[in-house]
């Protein structure tokens, strides 16, 4: 497994040649792991914090309407900054995968363009969520208990963004279980298994 890390890790920028279905999918586990890591560091402070406020509010004898109002209010003080850390932990995961899934392709065969589309769909998902933040944050302020009507309407305008991420992830894992080409293909010797 840490053959396959430090593989990846050092052929970042390579686009050639062959890797087998075991050192891209340890390689992929690894950033996965490091994505939802750098995703508790992130949000961990955050919500520390939103729930600090609604002990004190309870202490205070703040109502549950209330209450419910100020840690949504506060959730979408934080939105801004949540999507903008975890969209950049993403496109980095995902800049950090370009290469290894091309290497990947090639080892079944198919053309290393593919992993360039699949980061574009990615991308277009993150771009479609950020030429709507200012909506999110506005919903994300006005939302109660008694009124998640305004969520889900908002929830549904983002289908499209979604489908898109999970789209290019669907590409990933399809081409990434595809079976490796036997012996050697157009793109080189058949790949060291580490």
């Amino acid at each position: 497994m840490l053959g396959s890390i430090k593989y990846n890790l050092t052929n970042l920028l390579n686009f050639k040649g062959r890797d087998a279905r075991q050192t891209f999918w340890f390689y992929v586990l690894f950033l996965i792991v490091i994505q939802y890591a750098v995703g508790m560091v992130i949000a961990m402070p955050m919500m520390g914090g939103i729930m600090k406020s609604a002990f004190i509010a309870a202490q205070q004898g703040v109502t549950g309407d209330d209450m419910n109002a100020q840690v949504m209010s506060q959730m979408a003080g934080y939105m801004r900054t949540s999507m903008t850390l975890s969209t950049l932990v993403s496109l980095t995961a995902g800049l950090l995968l370009l290469a290894a899934f091309a290497r990947r392709l090639h080892d079944s065969g198919r053309p290393g363009w593919i992993s360039a589309v699949t980061f574009l769909l990615s991308l277009s998902s993150k771009a479609i969520v950020w030429s709507r933040m200012d909506e999110i944050v506005s919903t994300m302020q006005r939302v109660s208990a008694d009124n998640l009507e305004t969520a889900f309407a908002m929830q549904s305008k983002m289908v499209a963004a979604s489908l898109l991420g999970y789209l290019a992830i669907l590409i990933v894992i399809i081409f990434g279980v595809w079976p490796s080409s036997p012996g050697r293909n157009r793109y080189g010797e058949a790949p060291v298994r580490f």
